[in-house]
């Protein structure tokens, strides 16, 4: 009798033991099993983030590159709200995305107008101008652009207004300026006499604008004038406040020759030629005037406007 009591104790005691095992065990593969699943949500929950991250990175790159070489220097107020900062980039992304689609319908001009200075006299023959030298260039690589030449030599701005047809009270208004600022230089103050000589019915209206107006004067050495006087012209246009050129020459006078390509650039953007920087001989040269035409014709690829 005590040895049964004896053994029905040992089995109870198995058992219990048995049944803690099996617990332990179960136990245990709830716990693997739950944190294999805490594992699996992490990692989805990261994926799901990174996904996310790449989302708002690709919309701020393509949202950042569509700004364009007019509107980037103007966004440059470090003090704007955050905000208006992305209000800027949501309106310059969709304007600068039809200005570009816009341009690109207009890249096939059938003809260029070049206005400004010729840098050879008046007399002279227009074959060995510039204007003439960048249409060979433009036939040798099988263009058919044709390139007019309204250039004239020894005129400053406001004769250069004037040729264009800017209305004469505006080119009054200029005169007058200058002459109760005291300036006397006769560029500054009067338009050519001979000017009727050189006008003639304007054709070029729909023609890319080549403008290299300036180097005599006539802009009473105020940068923010002569860019405004440039503008002016580039308005007698059809398209030219979006499509043109303009090359500019440092006038004898002017020493702070960074200035002048600073406020240019920053007012014309890429569309701005610093004459005085790739032209290495005298622009009254034939060689001077080869290396304009040739200039002319890079920027004219390089904006597309030929291929």
């Amino acid at each position: 009798m005590n040895h049964d009591s004896g053994f029905e104790k040992f089995l109870t005691t198995l058992c219990c033991v048995v049944l803690a095992l099996v617990l332990a065990a179960l136990l245990m593969v709830s716990h693997i099993q739950q944190k294999k699943t805490t594992k699996e949500l992490e990692t989805k929950a990261a994926q799901a983030m990174m996904q996310d991250g790449n989302n708002t990175y690709e919309t701020t790159v393509v949202s950042g590159s569509s700004f364009s070489d007019s509107t980037a220097p103007e966004e440059t107020d470090s003090t704007a709200s955050s905000s208006s900062s992305v209000s800027a980039v949501s309106a310059s992304s969709v304007s600068s995305s039809s200005a570009s689609d816009t341009k690109n319908e207009k890249t096939s001009y059938t003809a260029i107008s070049i206005r400004g200075d010729s840098y050879m006299e008046d007399d002279a023959d227009k074959a060995n101008g510039y204007p003439a030298k960048l249409q060979a260039l433009l036939q040798a690589a099988g263009s058919d652009m044709t390139v007019e030449d309204d250039t004239w030599d020894m005129a400053g701005t406001l004769s250069q207004m004037s040729l264009a047809g800017i209305d004469q009270q505006t080119v009054q208004n200029y005169i007058n300026n200058h002459t109760q600022n005291g300036l006397t230089d006769s560029y500054d103050t009067i338009v050519r006499a001979d000017i009727s000589e050189y006008l003639k019915d304007r054709d070029d209206k729909s023609y890319l604008p080549v403008l290299t107006m300036g180097y005599h004067g006539g802009w009473g050495n105020d940068l923010n004038e002569l860019i405004e006087q440039e503008k002016a012209v580039l308005g007698t246009y059809e398209n030219g406040t979006r499509d043109y050129l303009v090359l500019g020459s440092y006038p004898s006078g002017w020493t702070d020759h960074n200035a002048y390509d600073t406020a240019m650039t920053q007012a014309f953007g890429s569309h701005y030629i610093s004459l005085n920087s790739t032209v290495t001989a005298s622009m009254m040269t034939n060689d001077g005037r080869q290396q304009i035409a040739q200039t002319i014709f890079n920027k004219l690829k390089e904006l597309g406007y030929i291929s």
